[in-house]
């Protein structure tokens, strides 16, 4: 199992946003969980969310504004371009950072536990869970210089 003392949910997404003075409004959203609104400067979010939806969703929308994002892969007008899911992308492994430690990730490594058993437990979604395997080893091309490797058999 793994330690709680590292599955402390630490990160505050709507704190965060709040310093930010950034409000957030809960409405009936369909097709997403939560929006960033750069025009009106205000994050929308689904009502009815389970905490670790709201707190994920919270957190990824609150990686577009600090990456300074302006435009959603899934906008109103249904424009989805490789810039905007690259950004998607950034933001999700942005947010599973902040969520996720290092320190949390590799005691969940070590666990054995099943990977939606390990999101549970550190409060995040299984997809946010996955981001941060993604974020890992981009981390880890980065340092070392070299290329992925997909025989490293990241979960999907």
């Amino acid at each position: 199992m793994v330690s709680e003392r590292n599955c402390m949910h630490t990160f505050d997404p709507v704190a965060e946003l709040e310093k930010l003075n950034i409000p957030v409004q809960y409405l009936p959203l369909q097709d997403t969980l939560a929006a960033w609104d750069p025009e009106r400067c205000r994050v929308y979010c689904g009502l009815g969310l389970h905490p670790i939806q709201k707190r994920c969703a919270l957190t990824h929308e609150l990686a577009h504004i600090t990456l300074e994002h302006r435009r959603c892969a899934y906008g109103d007008d249904s424009v989805v371009t490789i810039a905007s899911i690259a950004q998607e992308r950034e933001a999700e492994m942005w947010a599973a950072r902040k969520l996720i430690s290092v320190v949390q990730f590799a005691a969940a490594q070590e666990s054995g536990l099943q990977p939606s058993v390990i999101a549970r437990e550190l409060g995040v979604t299984d997809r946010v869970y996955r981001a941060r395997f993604l974020a890992e080893r981009l981390d880890e091309t980065r340092w070392l210089g070299t290329e992925l490797d997909d025989s490293l058999g990241l979960p999907l």
